[in-house]
């Protein structure tokens, strides 16, 4: 150790041949990893400091904090712990954001098990009962006679059981899209498609790729979820009457397009808004699921109207 600090001084301090050490410090950020390399340059620097300080003060004629020396290496040495504190306060801030985001996935995919675990109950279980009582309503409005009473009543009582066992298909597959898992995600989108046009009344053009196995299963259901909460958005807020959505493959990606003929927004507010973090509670839903699967997207006005949203998401490798 006392010979590494003879070397620093004779060979570098004394003779201020500062081009050597810093060749030095660069070989030491070449072999080591990146940031432990960045500890042992700023701990080299440190260190010439010290011992250039301990000799310039053996040698000093005068007191150490009059001469411009001093005041260099002051300056410096404020300097490192600067570049020190930033660079450990830069790490600490990645560090955060990427713990909320793991985070915000394992909620994402928690919420997910949820939602398929009840749908599964609501079609298995809850379905399979509905029906069973209808089945049993229809075998006893058979055995009575036409006109009677309680005949109608059955019939009645028939009718409603249908109708809450549509409505607990409906909320099943909204809650978990059962037709991606058996039938993929190009029938199940289309699938989506017809159902919003026969719900809502308004004019739906789709025009889709063969998108089955682009990606993986977790994503194909955020991939889901992502155009359920756009087509929402829109049916919801923008008094649109036409709806054209265009999902095309590339070769890595998958791009998505939707135009409406609603009254429009001001895009720049969602800039604002995402830069800001103050997206309202369906867009934020949509921002943190377009994220999650390392996809962009963006808001624009067409000239005649109406908001266009783009997506691009990536594929997984085939």
């Amino acid at each position: 150790m006392i010979c590494f600090f003879k070397f620093i001084y004779f060979k570098i301090i004394k003779q201020r041949n500062y081009t050597v050490y810093l060749l030095f410090l660069c070989v030491i950020l070449l072999l080591m990893k990146k940031s432990t390399g960045y500890i042992w340059a700023i701990l080299m620097l440190l260190t010439v400091l010290v011992v250039d300080a301990y000799y310039q003060v053996m040698e000093a004629a005068v007191p150490i904090w009059q001469t411009e020396w001093f005041w260099w290496r002051a300056a410096g040495l404020f300097v490192i712990l600067l570049i020190v504190f930033l660079y450990f306060l830069y790490k600490s801030s990645v560090k955060r954001k990427r713990e909320l985001a793991q985070i915000k996935i394992k909620l994402m995919e928690a919420q997910e098990a949820e939602w398929k675990r009840l749908a599964g109950e609501l079609h298995d279980s809850v379905g399979q009962n509905l029906s069973a009582i209808n089945i049993y309503l229809q075998q006893n409005i058979k055995t009575l006679p036409d006109g009677a009473e309680e005949k109608e009543n059955l019939r009645a009582a028939s009718e409603m059981l249908v109708e809450t066992l549509e409505e607990v298909r409906r909320i099943s597959t909204k809650l978990f899209p059962q037709q991606i898992e058996k039938l993929g995600l190009t029938v199940a989108m289309q699938s989506m498609v017809s159902k919003l046009e026969v719900t809502t009344g308004l004019n739906f053009k789709l025009n889709i790729d063969n998108i089955d196995a682009l990606f993986a299963k977790d994503t194909e259901i955020y991939f889901y979820r992502i155009m359920q909460e756009a087509l929402n958005n829109i049916i919801k807020h923008a008094e649109a009457k036409n709806i054209t959505i265009a999902i095309n493959k590339a070769l890595m990606f998958v791009t998505v397009l939707i135009e409406d003929d609603g009254k429009g927004f001001d895009t720049s507010k969602i800039r604002a808004s995402r830069s800001g973090d103050k997206l309202g509670f369906g867009l934020l839903n949509l921002d943190e699921r377009i994220r999650l699967i390392k996809g962009t997207y963006k808001f624009s006005a067409p000239a005649g109207g109406g908001t266009r949203l783009q997506i691009t998401i990536p594929a997984k490798e085939l």
